[in-house]
C-alpha cells in the first residue's frame, strides 16, 4: 500500500487531490507568480511587472491557483493584493529547485564518470569542441578530480545548465556536457564555467 501523509485532520488526500495540487503550479507563468509570492505579498501591476505577462492574461492562472488554495487574495486600500495562502506553498517550488538540482548533478556525474577509462588516451588537442560535441570529454585525473570537487556547488552549476537548455532549447543531459566541455576548452573549473554563463545571460547576447 501506498503510504500518504496524513492531512491536520487526520484523512489522508487522495492521489487525485495531490495531482490537482501539482497542476495548480504547473505551468512557468503560475511558478513565477508563487515564486514571487513567496517573497511577499503584490498586486496585480507588480505581478504582471514581475511577470510579463498582462493583467488579462494573468487573470486565468490566479483564478486556477486560487481553485486550488495555492494563494489568496484580498482587498486592501482599494486594490487587490495576492498572497500565499500558506507558507508551506513556497515548499513546492524549493522541492521542484531540489529535483532539477538533482538531476543536473545526475547529468554532470555520468558525463563525468562515463569517459575515465579513456584517460590519457586522447591528446588534449583532439578533444571535440563545446559546438560540436558528439561524444563524451576527456579529463587527466588532476582535472577530474578538481569537477568532482566542483559539484558541491551544484547549485551554480544546476542554474547555469537550466540557462544553457533554455538558450539553446536542449536538454538538461545536453547542457551539462555543454558546461563540461566549455570548461576544458576554457581551462576553467566548471564552477567557473558556470559562473560565466550566468553573468553572460545576465549581461545580455553576446557580440
Amino acid at each position: 500500500m501506498t503510504n500518504q501523509v496524513p492531512d491536520a485532520d487526520g484523512a489522508r488526500p487522495s492521489m487525485l487531490a495531490l495531482a490537482e495540487v501539482f497542476k495548480a503550479a504547473a505551468h512557468p507563468v503560475r511558478a513565477q507568480v508563487l515564486d514571487l509570492l513567496a517573497g511577499g505579498e503584490s498586486s496585480i501591476p507588480e505581478l504582471c511587472e514581475g511577470t510579463g505577462e498582462k493583467a488579462s492574461h494573468l487573470s486565468r492562472h490566479l483564478t486556477q491557483m486560487r481553485s486550488q488554495r495555492l494563494i489568496e487574495c484580498q482587498r486592501l486600500e482599494g486594490r487587490l493584493v495576492y498572497r500565499l495562502a500558506c507558507p508551506e506553498v513556497a515548499n513546492l517550488l524549493a522541492a521542484a529547485r531540489s529535483v532539477l538540482q538533482a538531476q543536473v548533478a545526475a547529468a554532470v556525474a555520468r558525463t563525468h564518470y562515463a569517459p575515465r577509462r579513456t584517460y590519457g588516451t586522447v591528446p588534449p588537442q583532439a578533444a571535440p569542441r563545446a559546438s560540436g560535441v558528439t561524444g563524451p570529454a576527456t579529463f587527466s585525473d588532476e582535472q577530474f578530480a578538481e569537477l568532482e570537487h566542483t559539484l558541491a556547488s551544484r547549485a551554480v552549476i544546476a542554474d547555469a545548465c537550466e540557462a544553457i537548455a533554455a538558450r539553446c532549447g536542449c536538454t538538461l543531459d545536453e547542457a551539462a556536457k555543454q558546461l563540461i566541455m566549455t570548461a576544458h576548452n576554457a581551462n576553467l573549473t566548471l564552477r567557473a564555467a558556470a559562473a560565466r554563463e550566468l553573468q553572460d545571460q545576465q549581461d545580455g547576447p553576446r557580440a
